[in-house]
Formats: structure tokens, sequence, C-alpha cells
């Protein structure tokens, strides 16, 4: 059994599990492969370069493969200390991320610190003919330009994971938040100078933590590593031996980890005190009360559906990507810091962000029950039609124009506002429309450019009917498809909705002239639209490259 010095020695590389964003430290996983990277790739890498931060570095930054030796000190360090091993606990008996220091010193003591452990422990092993790593001499095989790829992955506690720890037996039941929730969540009480639960007050850990630390308070990955694993670390050691989350860096962030994860399926909502129901509201400002110059004709309040979208998203996260609160916290009409100058137009509407509203509900529509015509559309290529604009943005219910314009819900409690929106979105049409069957044709012939192949028949209403099964129950579709002839423009997509749309010829007669825009030619766009949605909605038959099942071969 080596001593201590030896031990501390072996040890020496060992960064703590926790250490992968130590505040301080340049030691980060990351999604992408490192420059030069080659051959395997690990979850566990951490890059050490804090003496980067006194100047210029004369060799590369080192590239440690944490959980090979947090493996290795395991089988020696005694139970329960592996982690001391390489970190001191301060005056408050809290372990200290850095690597056997509280402070950083200078850019000597660092190097020393480092190189005489790792160097040390590794010249020890050899000495005892055990495997090990590089010795004294062996620089450029730390500091290599060209390390090990990482393929590491963020984790975050989507709704199935935190479920399990709500559930999980080595945390207090739920029947007990102030001890369930309050395990992870706190906020910082002046009076009584320590953290604690405020029911209601539960925040994402991104609420308070940033990316670097600020004074006391740790940054978010500091925070979450400490947090998380000093929680597995006992659950795993306690005399019970209840299920444990994971203690390695490889546990959490390996992609291939990650997905064995189990996954509850049917979890409860969240409360939170949350609305099932909200209005999404213009606000000038942090804090404004008043209807703000100039709003008045301008756009009409969202009554959202706050339950609905609960169910449909994994994590809060998808909405609420900072903090818990309402949107026009940081998102004004003019913008403002918090919201990195982002305005609530633009966080609605930002047609290739899953952050806003449109851009969620374009990725939606790219799956293949709907991809068929939502595909062939142009995200964010034109305004969208004023009628789309007016299935959100609609008169409130319950409330008279006039107060509304005087800036009565801007004034009404949260309460008060819930309410106006469930009579909004209770109001709301939320029935798919279609055409009478008998408004829509069986066949339809198509033989105008018939010479080569006979004219086809298409199934028209076959298709409609396809399409609208294929819709099924979904509530995005049930809210924006209400007019009969919604589904017709999937199709008839520049023509007026209508159950007798113009030919395509009044179009497409014209072959393709790049002077005219992209309109293609008569040929091209039936190709391009019948053949384009097959693809998109991944049906088997017809295949883009079977002509004859479409339109038949003339006889020679």
């Amino acid at each position: 059994m080596m001593n201590a010095k030896s031990l501390l020695r072996w040890a020496g590389a060992l960064v703590a599990v926790a250490a992968v964003t130590v505040f301080g430290l340049d030691a980060r996983g990351t999604t992408k492969p490192l420059p030069g990277s080659t051959g395997e790739q690990r979850a566990d890498l951490v890059e050490i370069g804090v003496m980067a931060k006194f100047g210029n570095l004369e060799l590369p930054k080192v590239t440690f493969p944490h959980d090979r030796h947090s493996e290795a000190v395991a089988k020696v360090a005694a139970p329960g200390k592996e982690c001391a091993t390489c970190h001191k606990n301060d005056d408050k008996g809290k372990m200290s991320l850095k690597f056997m220091r509280l402070e950083d010193t200078t850019a000597a003591d660092l190097k020393n610190i480092y190189h005489a452990n790792c160097i040390g422990c590794h010249t020890e092993q050899a000495k005892a003919g055990k495997k090990t790593g590089p010795q004294d001499g062996e620089c450029r095989s730390c500091h290599n330009p060209k390390p090990m790829a990482s393929s590491w992955k963020q984790i975050g506690l989507d709704k199935s994971l935190h479920f399990r720890h709500v559930a999980a037996k080595a945390i207090a039941p739920v029947n007990d938040p102030q001890k369930n929730c309050g395990a992870c969540h706190h906020v910082y009480d002046e009076a009584a100078k320590k953290l604690s639960w405020v029911k209601n007050k539960e925040d994402s850990c991104r609420a308070c933590h940033g990316d670097a630390r600020v004074e006391k308070k740790p940054s978010l990955r500091e925070a979450a590593h400490t947090q998380c694993i000093t929680c597995h670390r006992s659950v795993a050691a306690a005399p019970a031996k209840a299920d444990s989350g994971p203690v390695s860096c490889a546990g959490c962030h390996d992609p291939a980890m990650q997905a064995k994860f189990k996954v509850v399926r049917d979890v409860p909502r969240l409360e939170r005190g949350q609305p099932d129901a909200a209005m999404v509201l213009p606000v000038v400002g942090p804090g404004a009360k008043d209807t703000p110059k100039g709003m008045k004709g301008a756009m009409k309040p969202v009554a959202f559906n706050h339950k609905v979208h609960e169910a449909a998203s994994n994590t809060c996260r998808a909405c609420h990507h900072v903090k818990i609160d309402n949107c026009t916290t940081c998102h004004t009409l003019e913008g403002v810091k918090d919201g990195n100058f982002v305005q609530i137009e633009k966080a609605m509407h930002q047609p290739d962000s899953m952050k806003s509203c449109v851009g969620c509900h374009n990725q939606k529509v790219q799956a293949p029950a709907c991809a068929g015509c939502h595909g062939f559309m142009k995200t964010g290529a034109k305004p969208q039609p004023e009628a789309a604009c007016g299935v959100c943005h609609a008169d409130p219910v319950g409330m008279d124009a006039k107060t509304v314009a005087d800036g009565g819900l801007l004034k009404a409690t949260k309460e008060q506002r819930a309410d106006v929106a469930a009579a909004t979105l209770a109001a709301r049409r939320t029935t798919k429309g279609t055409l009478p069957a008998d408004d829509i044709p069986e066949f339809v012939t198509i033989g105008v450019l018939s010479d080569k192949y006979e004219p086809s028949k298409l199934p028209h209403r076959k298709i409609v009917n396809t399409l609208m099964a294929a819709i099924g129950d979904d509530k995005l579709a049930g809210t924006f498809h209400t007019d009969k002839a919604t589904v017709c423009a999937g199709c008839h997509h520049n023509s007026p909705a209508s159950k007798t749309p113009p030919k395509c010829a009044s179009c497409h007669g014209q072959p393709f002239d790049a002077a005219k825009g992209d309109r293609p030619g008569l040929k091209a766009a039936y190709h391009q639209q019948c053949m384009g949605c097959h693809n998109r909605m991944k049906l088997e038959k017809p295949a883009d490259t079977a002509c004859a099942e479409c339109h038949k071969e003339r006889a020679k």
C-alpha cells in the first residue's frame, strides 16, 4: 500500500469530477472535437490551461482523461476519500474544486503543483513496475497539440429525469416539499443569510448561476457538479445502498450512456403555481404598467394555452430558456439587457429559432404527416397572411375593447388575466375544417401535357382524405387549419382559398424564366409538387421514378 504522499502524487493528475468546468481552471468538456483530434473519443476530457491567465503558454494545454484516472484512484483510496485525495477543504469544510490548492497564486507555483504530482506519481509507478503515464522529459505526451477527440454532450433535467429525482427513495417524499424540492431548489434569504426553499419559487439553476462565478455565487457548471456529484456519492455510500446517479464524467455526458437513461413516459404535471392559461402582452421596459404610447390599434394580445404547451414540451426550458418568468420580463418592445436586447416581437416570431413560437411551430410541421405541404413552404420567406396572425392575436373575451385600449390587461392582476385568457381560448375554434365530400372531386384528370404519356388520373378526394387522416387529432393543426380550404392551399398555394381554385397552368403555363423569379414551368411544377410531397411524407408508393404509376406510356 502506498503512503499518503505517494498516493497524492499518483493521483496528482486527477481533477475532481466537478472540475470539468471549474472557475479559474480552463477545463471543460465540449460537444465538438478538439482541434486536430484523432483516434479515440471520450466524454471525460478536461482541458487544463489555468496558467494562461498569467501569460502566454509555452506548450499546448493538457487534455486530461478524467475518468481513467479517477477509476485508478478508487482502487487505492479509502472509501469516500477519493476526491479528498486531490482536493483540499476550505475553513468551512467545503471542498475546493481546484487541484491541490485553494487559490491560484503564481504561474511558477501552479506549474510545480501539477508537475511534482503528475510526473512524480508516474515516476513512482514506473519504478514499481506498474503501467503508468508520461514521465519527466516526455512533455509532448501531455502537452499534445493533437489530443483525443471529445464526445462530451450537455445534459439537463428533462421532465422524465426530474420526476425520477422527485420520486427517488433517497430524497424525502413528494408530500414533504420542504425537504424534497428543497434538496435542490433554493433561494438566498437575505435576512437569515442562508439558502432556503420557497414554495412556487423553484427555478432553473441558470436563473441564478451564470457562466462565471460572481463573488460567492458559483458558476452554473461549478454549482451543478458540486451539488449533483456530492449527492450521488453520498447516496451511493449510505448503508441503505439506494440507487444513485452517475459519479463519473461519462456517466452523465457520454451520448451512449444518456441513451440508456430510463425514460418515464407518464410524468405528472410539475406544479409551481403556474396558470393553465395566460395572456401574452406587449410591455415597454421593466415594470411598465400603462399602455405604451402608440399601442392603440397595434397587434392584439395573445391568449396562451400554458397547460397544453407544457404537455407538448419535454422541458420547461423549451420556452423559459433562462429563468421561469413571464417572457416580457426579459423581452420588451424595445429590448433590454436581460433579454440580450431581443425584442418581444422577435422572441415570439423568429422563424428559424426553436426558442420562438413561430420557429417551434415551423419545426413541428416538418414531421412527415405535415411536411407534404409545409416542407414546400419557404420558412420566413414572406410575411404570414393576416388571417394566420389572427389565430393567435385575437380580441380578448370578457373585456370590452375600450378597456383593452386603455391598458386594462396590463393593469389587471395575474388571476384576472388568466381568467380572460381561459375565456378567449375557450372561444377559439380548434376544429379542423375541410370541404364537404361532394365539393371535393373524386378524380381530376391532368392531360394538358400528355404527349409521350397518357393523361394522369389523380385520385383527388383520396389525397385530401389521406392528408386529413395524417393530421389526425393534432392540436397544432386543429388550431391553424380551421378554414374549410386550408388543406387545399397545400397544393393550390398561391390562389385564394376556394372550392374551385384556378388551374395550375394559370400561373405555371410558361416555361421557367429566371427573370420572373423562381416560378417553374408547368411540367416542373407538377413533378416538384407531387413527387416532393410523396418524398417528404415518406410514402412508399408511387415512387418518384415510377412514371407509369401516375401516367401510362402511350402505345407506339
